[in-house]
């Protein structure tokens, strides 16, 4: 799914994408005339294995993300918010569902034999 920079206005669009058992969705809508402001949930759950024993197992997904998307490079001085960058003129937010779902896969998960 993508959208283009300049369809997006300051009154809010929303959006929802579905991938596998994630469902991405909320807001996006103009902080200024290079910069759009993404606010979702990401909810479901994905497949991982466990970071100690390599068993599979399932984690539940109840994120909410709060970003900045930029038509090209960023030079604001937002540190408190997560700021993506896009080159083309247009949004991807199969590009941001899926580098989510990566950023919590890269964290330590242990199934509950191992938790213990």
């Amino acid at each position: 799914m993508e959208i283009a920079f300049r369809k997006i206005a300051k009154e809010a669009l929303d959006f929802e994408l579905v991938k596998e058992r994630v469902k991405f969705f909320g807001k996006v809508f103009r902080k200024s005339s290079d910069l759009v402001l993404l606010k979702a949930d990401l909810i479901g759950e994905i497949s991982h294995v466990c970071d100690r024993c390599g068993e599979d197992l399932k984690l539940e997904i109840n994120e909410p993300l709060e970003i900045l998307l930029s038509n090209g490079v960023y030079n604001g001085e937002i540190d408190e918010i997560d700021v993506v960058e896009f080159y083309d003129g247009y949004i991807y937010f199969d590009e941001i569902l899926q580098s989510e779902i990566e950023s919590i896969k890269s964290g330590y998960h242990y199934c509950n034999k191992c938790k213990n």
